[in-house]
């Protein structure tokens, strides 16, 4: 074959391997990006297992009824989310969706509890000291468990969530989702289905076993003003005139 012939053959081949050492430093230049952004919404979001802050104690009710609020405060680096590939497929399904910078949780006493992630991104339960003006707070029920008992109830909320679907989810498993979920099971009305709830949770996963004081009835002078499930709906209303939404038709466009 003549030089000439060898010529095309010869770029061709040059221009293969350029591409395919581009295309390796592009993809490995693309994993490093990926790792040092993932541990940079780590840090910023604090992601992972707490120290638990509740005391140590037996589950039990108290003498009066304790209120019951949610609250959301901002969450430090949470506007990460509109700038990733996850915003922008948002931004293709739905028209608005909740701000992730704004962030909910259940608050009874001294103590808030909470739905947060772990380093994969999987719910789990936190709770935390409730920091004085640190949370935007709406009363919107009533208990009567006292703090190891809601501490327990928040446990068991993550763990039946977890059961339907382990990753947090912007729309359909966050934090909101949770703090629905434990209203309805810690309020006053509930009493004999969080005990036959938590009895059907501690039995699943080996963690003690339920007192039978929370299957009895409330004497009908300490059920709440509401029934239970309008006490959820109106949380649940309360949340939504709340929650700033990200309007994706122009956050992204």
């Amino acid at each position: 074959m003549s030089a000439s012939g060898s010529e095309p053959q010869s770029k061709s081949s040059t221009f293969k391997s350029l591409f395919k050492a581009g295309l390796s430093k592009g993809l490995s230049k693309g994993k490093e990006e990926l790792v040092k952004g993932k541990l940079h919404v780590e840090h910023a979001l604090g992601l992972g297992h707490q120290p638990n802050v509740v005391p140590a104690g037996e589950p039990g009710l108290v003498e009066s009824s304790r209120a019951v609020a949610i609250g959301w405060h901002p969450v430090p680096g949470g506007g990460w989310l509109a700038q990733t590939g996850l915003g922008q497929m948002i931004s293709k399904k739905i028209k608005n969706y909740p701000d992730p910078t704004q962030h909910w949780a259940i608050l009874v006493g001294d103590y808030c509890h909470q739905l947060w992630m772990d380093e994969d991104l999987d719910i789990i339960y936190i709770n935390g000291e409730k920091a004085q003006n640190e949370w935007t707070i709406y009363e919107v029920g009533k208990t009567k468990l006292n703090d190891e008992a809601l501490r327990q109830a928040g446990e068991m909320v993550i763990y039946n969530m977890r059961e339907k679907q382990k990753g947090y989810n912007l729309i359909t498993n966050n934090c909101q989702n949770f703090a629905l979920n434990m209203l309805d099971a810690i309020q006053i009305g509930k009493q004999r289905e969080f005990g036959t709830a938590m009895a059907i949770f501690q039995r699943a996963t080996g963690k003690g076993r339920v007192a039978d004081l929370f299957l009895e009835k409330l004497p009908e002078s300490e059920e709440d003003d509401k029934p239970p499930d309008q006490i959820v709906q109106h949380a649940s209303q309360v949340m939504d005139e709340n929650t700033t939404k990200i309007d994706t038709h122009h956050s992204f466009h």
